[in-house]
């Protein structure tokens, strides 16, 4: 892997590999405290604490790793008490020899500040600094597929959970005598994927008028006959790569206009997945559902404050970060062979419902391939 620097004399970043994931994918290596890393023509260098040290020298693909604490010493035997992280920056720097960084877009502003106080140019990098992340490797591949798996897994113990619940007289659910809330479910969903070494946040069970905030994680006690969205991205704990699935189901007979609607977006999304390939523009995509939905009779459009219809993107790229590029939506550009994709339409009706269907696919040169293997329904009875 090469990276552009654009004129410069090397790439900058800084932070913890577990939440900068262009950090990790330079690496290779995940920790959960801040560390500097260089990228010049000849070479990658990490600067680490003595903490993540000899784990680094053996794990990170880094050509050097040196230590924090011996360049703060340094520091302090020319006089510094207590050197900041700026300052050792610096030392690293002139060490190298090195002036005209390239950093992040989202580089942190105070030390951007100190750096060039300190007499370093910086130069912002594009988004996304490496566009090479967009193709997938096969290994990458293996991990999104594990983590797809683990997402399956939660949603067969959500709709299992489903199944074996009981509709109350007040169309609400019971299960063992209790009542069966999204929180409830939420829960059990979570502890699934645990059992596949993934964890979750922000994991969706939005039931009824809920669903139809697309972000809206769900509270409160489940019903019969409502739409309930369940939607799950977990991601791997020792990959770091993330899965991707969306459902939506009814517990018990969904009214007819519920049926309608469903059936409106499940050919949606047919229809987008019958158009993605290499070459085929990802707006393009996004607007031929958007119009199958109108034409259908499903306006988009605000009601009473509130935006009603499609009114998010068709996709997102799939991979260390949950969104990332490419993107399937307005004005989005030609989709490549080798990127991973989220296809799931959906229609959001408050007093009617919400429905979003979800499923990954690998973006080939004559179409598209189908890495979600989990089936769809509306019903469960």
């Amino acid at each position: 892997m090469t990276v552009d620097l654009n004129g410069t004399d090397a790439l900058l970043l800084v932070g913890d590999s577990e939440r900068h994931t262009d950090l990790y994918y330079a690496t290779r290596f995940r920790a959960p405290g801040a560390f500097i890393f260089l990228w010049t023509p000849q070479s990658k260098i990490a600067v680490m604490s003595d903490l993540e040290l000899d784990r680094a020298k053996a794990q990170a693909q880094v050509d050097q790793v040196l230590a924090h604490s011996a360049l703060v010493e340094e520091l302090r035997r020319q006089g510094q008490e207590q050197p900041a992280q700026h300052q050792v920056l610096l030392a690293v720097l002139r060490q190298l020899g090195l002036r005209r960084l390239l950093v992040p877009a989202d580089f942190p502003f105070g030390l951007a500040d100190q750096l060039r106080q300190g007499g370093i140019e910086l130069q912002a990098g594009p988004a996304p600094l490496f566009p090479q992340r967009q193709i997938k490797s096969a290994e990458e591949l293996q991990a999104i597929r594990r983590s797809l798996r683990a997402a399956e897994l939660g949603m067969e113990a959500a709709v299992a959970a489903l199944r074996q619940s009981e509709i109350g007289a007040d169309q609400v659910l019971y299960t063992e005598g209790q009542v069966l809330t999204a929180q409830r479910l939420r829960q059990l969903i979570h502890h699934h994927l645990l059992d596949e070494e993934c964890s979750a946040q922000r994991t969706i069970v939005a039931c009824g008028e809920q669903g139809c905030d697309p972000h809206q994680e769900g509270s409160g006690p489940l019903r019969a006959g409502q739409t309930l969205i369940l939607d799950i991205f977990p991601q791997s704990a020792t990959s770091g790569y993330f899965g991707d699935i969306t459902r939506t189901v009814v517990k018990g007979r969904a009214p007819e206009l519920v049926q309608r609607l469903y059936e409106t977006v499940r050919q949606g999304q047919q229809l987008a997945l019958g158009q993605i390939r290499a070459g085929a523009e990802g707006g393009a995509i996004h607007q031929a559902v958007q119009d199958y939905f109108t034409a259908q009779g499903y306006a988009t459009g605000e009601k009473d404050g509130q935006l009603q219809g499609f009114f998010h993107s068709t996709g997102h790229g799939l991979g260390l970060d949950i969104h990332e590029s490419p993107r399937i939506g307005p004005r989005a550009p030609a989709l490549q062979a080798g990127q991973v994709v989220t296809v799931e339409p959906g229609l959001y009706y408050r007093g009617l419902g919400a429905v979003r269907l979800e499923d990954v696919v690998l973006v080939g040169e004559g179409g598209c391939q189908l890495l979600t293997s989990y089936p769809k329904f509306l019903e469960i009875p």
